[in-house]
């Protein structure tokens, strides 16, 4: 069952690695309706959930939603993309709200299952928002 596991979680990083390199490509090429359409479109493929729903409810229920941490880091992963993209078009409020909402699901993923990637990308989102 372990395999099956490891095998599953190995399928979503490598589909979410190419999800955000279509992202920052085409934020980068000032595509950013494109990339946020993107956004949405990985949110349903890798969590079979509207991305709307992961950003409206609170960091607790969506880490019960997607129930494992790797799925919320996958989650946060996903939110600093956005973040990127809606710092390029100046909305400072919603890069505050996406970055709160990171840093909470970090929270609860290290508290499911501490690692060194979660904690690195704990820090990382945390640094970002008292930046802002």
């Amino acid at each position: 069952m372990a395999g099956i596991r490891e095998d599953y979680i190995e399928r979503m990083i490598k589909q979410l690695v190419s999800a955000l390199a279509a992202i920052a490509k085409a934020g980068r090429g000032q595509k950013t309706d494109e990339a946020l359409e993107l956004v949405r479109q990985t949110s349903l493929s890798l969590f079979g959930m509207e991305y709307r729903m992961l950003i409206t409810f609170d960091a607790a229920s969506v880490a019960e939603l997607l129930g494992t941490p790797e799925k919320i880091l996958a989650l946060v992963r996903l939110l600093n993309a956005e973040a990127d993209l809606l710092a390029q078009s100046g909305d400072v409020e919603g890069v505050a709200h996406r970055l709160g909402h990171a840093l909470a699901l970090s929270r609860h993923a290290q508290a499911m299952k501490a690692t060194p990637e979660g904690e690195v990308l704990l820090q990382a989102v945390s640094d970002r928002l008292a930046a802002l």
